[in-house]
C-alpha cells in the first residue's frame, strides 16, 4: 500500500489511564509544522507532508468485546503507523496488545512507533532490573506468519518522553521523523539549513515586511467579523429565547413582538439606525420585569447579543453586565452571556478581561460536558479568535485546529454551521500567521460552501467572502480580489445598506486592495467617505472608527506626509485616552504605533522617550509576555542600534527574541523581524571598518526636527513616580513587581536625562499640562481634517 493511499498519518494505541497524554499527543503531531525544505521529498515511506494530520486516537477500552471493532480495525488498516504510548498501564491493557499484534499482522511491524511516558523499556526481560515494565508484550515479540506472538524478542527502539530520557522536545522530534521515514539528524539539520536560508533573504524580506503593513492591514479587516456569530445560531437561540419569554404573563405583546422583529434572520437587512431605536425601546421594556430576575436576565442576554451583532458594544456591555449580575447560579444562559461579554471586551480592545474570561469557560465546559461537545467547540473557537486578536497565533492555530479536528472527527457534514464557522476562523488564523496559500485555500472552500448552504445573498456568506477577499489581496491577485470586493459592496449595500457596519468594513478591504495598487490618492479618498460614515454611524470613540483613521495615517506615511501621519495617529491616541484612559491595550497600541511613526521620521529621541513610557505601562499591566510589551521592547533595542549602541542593542533585542519564539513560535513574522536585526547587528559587528560609499556622505543630525513633539510634553502616567535621586541603573530579575517597575522607571530617567543632555533639547515645552493640550483637541482635530480633505483631489 502507498503511503499517500493511508487515511491516517498514524494510529495512537494507549491505555485509558493515559487518555490525557494521548490528547496532547495527537495535539503535537497535528499542529508539528514540518520544514519547507523537506515537505515534497522522499521519505522512507514515500512524499512528505506539510502536515501529520489526521491522527486516530478515539478508542474506549473495549471492556465488553472479546474482539476489536470493526471501526478500530479499519482504522489500524487505514494508519500509516502506530504509535504506541508506552507504560506500566499499557503493558496491562489487553486491547493495546491487541492492536500491536494485529498491526504487525498487517506487515508494517516497521512503522510502530514507541513512545515512553513512565516505567523501564524491556524490565521483564533483563535479570537484574528492578523497574515496571513499560512495553506491551507485543511490542516486544516478534510474530509468525498467523499473526500469533513468539517467544523471540524484538527490541524497538523508543522515544522517552521524561526529563530523565529524551525530554520533550527530541521525543517529540523522534516520533516526528519516524513518521516522515528519514533520520533525527537530518531533521534537525535541514531545519538548520532553513534558517541559513532565512540570512541570506534578510534585506528582501525586511522589505516585504516593510511595504505589506500586515498589521495595520490585517488589523483594520479583522475588526469587521464578529456580527457574524449571533446570525449563525439564529434558530436556536430565537426559539430559546421566546420559549423563555412564553414562561411568564409580565412579558407584554410588545416586547414579544420585538423579539421576533429582532430575530437576525429578520434584522439581516433592516436600517442600522432603525434596528438600534428598537433595542433602546427593549431595553426600557426589560425594565418593567424587575419582579421577574430570571426573565429579565434572558432578555438583557439577547438585547445584549443583538446590540453586539450592530457593533453597538457600550451598549452591549452594559446589558451583558446587567444580565450576568441577575443570574442565580451557574446556567446555561449564563455561561452564554459571560461568551458574549467575553467578545464585547475583545472587539473593544479588552484583551486583559477578555482572555481569562474565555479560558475559564472553556475549561469549566470541558469538564462538565467533554472534549467534543459544541458548546466545548464554540468556546475553542472563541478564544482562538480572542488569541489571534492579541498576537499569540501560535495558540489561536492549536486551538483552532483542535476544535476543527473534533467536529471532524465527528463526520460532520462540510455544510454543517459550526464546521464552517470553525474553517472560517482557522482561515483569519492563516492569514495572521502569513500562511497565505493556506489562507486563500480554506477561506475560498467556506466562501462557497456557505453560500450553497445559506445562499448567495446571505449576510453571512458574504462576511466570510471578506476573508477570501484578503486572502486574495495579500497573495497579490489583485484583479481577482477587486471583482470579489466590489461585488461584496454591492451586495451588503443591498441587504445590508449602505452605512451598515458590514458594508463599511467591506468597503475598507475595498480600499486595501486600492492602496495595494498604489493607488494612494483614491484610497485616501475612499477612507475619507468611509470615515464620514462610520464616525456619523458609529461615534468617533469606536474601535472601527480608529482603524480607519490608522489606515488613513498609514497612506499618509506612504505618501511621505510624516507630520499629517503623525497628526492622525495623535487624534487616535487622544480618543482611545479620552475613552479608556492611559492603562488600556488599545491605548497602548495607539502609543506604540506614534513611537514607529517618530522612528521612521528620524526622531529618535521622541521614539525612545515614547517607547519607555509605554513599555513601564506595559509591565505593570500587561506582563513581560505579552506580544506587545515585546514589540515595544524591540523597538527600544533598534533604536539603540541606530544610535550605534549595538551591546545594549543586543542584550535587549536577545532577551525579546527568546521570549517571542516561546510566546509566538519559530517562523512568526514577528520573531523573523527580530530575529533578522540581531543578525544584521552581529554581520556589522564582524566587519573591523564600515567605509561610506564613495557617492554618499554622512548627514547632519537635523536639529530642526527636534523640538519636543506635543504628544510627548502632554504625556504623564499617574502611577509611575520618576525619583530624582535615584541611581539605580540595574534591574534585579528576582525583585517584586513593584520594585521591577521602580527600577526601570529610574533608569529610563537616567538615559532620558543623557539623551536631553546629548542633544540639547528645550525643557520649557515638557512643563506643558495634558489638560491644555486635551481643551484644543477638538479643534485642532477640526482643522487638521480640513487640510487633511485638501489632499484629495476635488476637495479643495
Amino acid at each position: 500500500m502507498m503511503e499517500n493511499t493511508f487515511k491516517y498519518r498514524a494510529f495512537i494505541t494507549y491505555a485509558h489511564e493515559d487518555e490525557n497524554q494521548a490528547r496532547w499527543l495527537r495535539k503535537k503531531l497535528e499542529g508539528f509544522t514540518i520544514p519547507k525544505n523537506l515537505v515534497g521529498g522522499k521519505g522512507k515511506f514515500g512524499k512528505i507532508p506539510s502536515r501529520l494530520y489526521p491522527i486516530f486516537r478515539d478508542r474506549d477500552e473495549l471492556p465488553g468485546s472479546a474482539q476489536l471493532g470493526s471501526v478500530i480495525e479499519e482504522a489500524l488498516r487505514d494508519s500509516s503507523h502506530l504509535i504506541v504510548l508506552c507504560s506500566p498501564n499499557a503493558v496491562k491493557s489487553r486491547w493495546v496488545n491487541e492492536e500491536i499484534r494485529l498491526f504487525k499482522k498487517m506487515g508494517k511491524e516497521d512503522r510502530i512507533l514507541c513512545l515512553i511516558l513512565d516505567g523501564e523499556p524491556m524490565a521483564e526481560d533483563l535479570a537484574h532490573s528492578r523497574g515496571k515494565e513499560c512495553l506491551p508484550l507485543a511490542v516486544r515479540r516478534k510474530i509468525d506468519d498467523d499473526g500469533s506472538l513468539i517467544d523471540e524478542i524484538d527490541e524497538p527502539g523508543a522515544a522517552d518522553l521524561r526529563d530523565a530520557g529524551d525530554g520533550e522536545k527530541n521525543a517529540i522530534l523522534k516520533i516526528v521523523a519516524g513518521l516522515l521515514g528519514i533520520g533525527l539528524d537530518e531533521i534537525k539539520q535541514r531545519d538548520m539549513i532553513a534558517r541559513q536560508r532565512k540570512l541570506a533573504l534578510i534585506s528582501t524580506f525586511s522589505i516585504f515586511l516593510a511595504l505589506s503593513g500586515i498589521g495595520l492591514a490585517a488589523y483594520a479587516f479583522f475588526q469587521k467579523q464578529d456580527a457574524g456569530r449571533a446570525e449563525i445560531r439564529a434558530i436556536e437561540e430565537r426559539k430559546s429565547a421566546l420559549e423563555e419569554l412564553a414562561k411568564t404573563k409580565i412579558v407584554t405583546q410588545f416586547v414579544q413582538s420585538l423579539f421576533f422583529s429582532l430575530d437576525p434572520q429578520n434584522t439581516s437587512g433592516m436600517d442600522t439606525e432603525l434596528l438600534k431605536t428598537m433595542l433602546d425601546q427593549g431595553v426600557k421594556r426589560a425594565g418593567e420585569l424587575s419582579s421577574e430576575p430570571e426573565m429579565e436576565a434572558n432578555i438583557r442576554t439577547y438585547l445584549g447579543k443583538t446590540y453586539r451583532s450592530i457593533r453597538a458594544y457600550d451598549q452591549s456591555q452594559e446589558q451583558l453586565e446587567r444580565a450576568i449580575e441577575l443570574f442565580e447560579g451557574n446556567s446555561d444562559t449564563r455561561s452564554e452571556a459571560l461568551t458574549e461579554l467575553a467578545l464585547v471586551h475583545e472587539a473593544l480592545g479588552n484583551y486583559l478581561q477578555a482572555e481569562p474570561m474565555l479560558a475559564v469557560l472553556l475549561e469549566r465546559k470541558t469538564q462538565e460536558l467533554g472534549d467534543s461537545h459544541d458548546e466545548v467547540i464554540d468556546a475553542k473557537i472563541d478564544l482562538s479568535t480572542v488569541y489571534r486578536r492579541i498576537g499569540k497565533v501560535e495558540k489561536a492555530e492549536d486551538l483552532c485546529v483542535s476544535a476543527l479536528t473534533s467536529l471532524r472527527d465527528q463526520n460532520r457534514s462540510t455544510e454543517d454551521s459550526r464546521m464552517l464557522k470553525c474553517m472560517n476562523e482557522l482561515a483569519k488564523i492563516f492569514l495572521a500567521r502569513d500562511k497565505i496559500a493556506q489562507a486563500e485555500s480554506m477561506s475560498r472552500n467556506v466562501f462557497e460552501r456557505s453560500r450553497l448552504s445559506l445562499g448567495e445573498k446571505s449576510s453571512v456568506s458574504l462576511r466570510r467572502g471578506q476573508v477570501l477577499v484578503e486572502s486574495l489581496r495579500k497573495a497579490g491577485k489583485l484583479d481577482e480580489a477587486e471583482k470579489l470586493s466590489v461585488n461584496l459592496v454591492a451586495s451588503m449595500e443591498e441587504i445590508l445598506g449602505r452605512t451598515h457596519p458590514d458594508t463599511l468594513g467591506a468597503m475598507d478591504a475595498l480600499a486595501e486592495i486600492v492602496i495595494s495598487r498604489n493607488e494612494l490618492i483614491r484610497g485616501l479618498d475612499l477612507y475619507e467617505q468611509i470615515l464620514d460614515s462610520k464616525e456619523r454611524m458609529l461615534g468617533e470613540q469606536h474601535p472601527e472608527t480608529l482603524s480607519t483613521l490608522k489606515a488613513i495615517a498609514r497612506i499618509l506615511r506612504l505618501q511621505d506626509l510624516p507630520e499629517e501621519a503623525e497628526e492622525i495617529q495623535f487624534i487616535v491616541f487622544t480618543r482611545l485616552k479620552k475613552k479608556h484612559g492611559l492603562e488600556h491595550p488599545e491605548t497602548l497600541r495607539a502609543m506604540n504605533e506614534l513611537a514607529d511613526l517618530y522612528m521612521d521620521a528620524g526622531k529618535q529621541i521622541d521614539a525612545f522617550q515614547l517607547s519607555n513610557e509605554t513599555l513601564i505601562i506595559e509591565l505593570r499591566i500587561m506582563g513581560e509576555l505579552d506580544p506587545m510589551t515585546l514589540q515595544t521592547r524591540y523597538r527600544i533595542g533598534k533604536l539603540h542600534y541606530l544610535s550605534d549602541n549595538k551591546e545594549e542593542a543586543m542584550e535587549e533585542l536577545g532577551d525579546v527574541l527568546a521570549k517571542q519564539e516561546k510566546l509566538l513560535g519559530f517562523d512568526h513574522a514577528e520573531v523573523t523581524k527580530t530575529r533578522d536585526l540581531l543578525n544584521e547587528i552581529l554581520a556589522e559587528r564582524a566587519t573591523p571598518v564600515i567605509f561610506l560609499d564613495q557617492n554618499e556622505t554622512a548627514e547632519p543630525y537635523d536639529n530642526s526636527e527636534n523640538k519636543r513633539s506635543l504628544f510627548l510634553d502632554s504625556f504623564q502616567d499617574n502611577n509611575v513616580s520618576l525619583e530624582d535621586n535615584s541611581t539605580t541603573t540595574a534591574i534585579e530579575l528576582n525583585a517584586s513587581k513593584e520594585d521591577f517597575d521602580s527600577n526601570y522607571s529610574n533608569l529610563i530617567r537616567k538615559s532620558l536625562e543623557e539623551s536631553t543632555d546629548i542633544f540639547d533639547r528645550n525643557e520649557k515645552n515638557a512643563s506643558q499640562s495634558t489638560q491644555l493640550v486635551e481643551d484644543s483637541n477638538a479643534s485642532k482635530e477640526k482643522d487638521f481634517f480640513n487640510k487633511f480633505k485638501s489632499l484629495i483631489p476635488g476637495n479643495k
